[in-house]
């Protein structure tokens, strides 16, 4: 249905045009409203999920070569390997705490465009934070596929570790 462009605006803040700078449909606003909230509380968690697991990467720096040292005397590590291993932990933990800040960082922009949405109704805002919600999915799915592999991966590698050991005892 097309609209008459000489027929005055519902609204005086609202542009005359059928593009960009058209009025988003208040319960939509509403509906992302209501998720706001929700979407900066796990923005937050995941930062400080982020935090915890660099705090976790420093313990293991400092602290990990010794944890590991006692378990290699009593005989269940070479000392070699056992002295690496906390500083091998905390490369992981490191690494996991800085793609957990990606997401957290999406979904802070996108809790931050919901808010500018509310204020203004404006197509722009709502194109901006679907934006924001699709490149904070597009990683998740990314992630997860990247995990699915390595679990793959993980699988497979250790079924062959398990023939050749058992090979070797043969």
């Amino acid at each position: 249905m097309e609209s008459n462009p000489y027929s005055a605006p519902l609204d005086p803040t609202h542009q005359a045009s059928t593009g960009f700078g058209s009025m988003v449909p208040p319960d939509a606003v509403e509906q992302l409203a209501k998720t706001k909230p929700w979407v900066r509380f796990l923005s937050v968690m995941t930062f400080i999920g982020a935090g915890f697991m660099l705090l976790a990467g420093g313990i293991m720096t400092v602290a990990g070569g010794g944890m590991f040292a006692a378990a290699s005397s009593s005989g269940g590590m070479p000392p070699a390997l056992a002295g690496s291993m906390g500083v091998i932990l905390a490369g992981v933990y490191v690494v996991l705490a800085i793609i957990y800040i990606y997401p957290a960082v999406k979904l802070w922009k996108y809790a931050s465009s919901i808010g500018r949405l509310m204020q203004s109704c404006s197509e722009e805002d709502l194109v901006a934070a679907l934006k924001q919600q699709k490149s904070f999915w597009k990683f998740m799915g990314i992630l997860v596929l990247s995990m699915l592999v390595i679990y793959f991966l993980a699988i497979i590698g250790a079924v062959v570790f398990a023939v050749i050991a058992a090979a070797a005892k043969h």
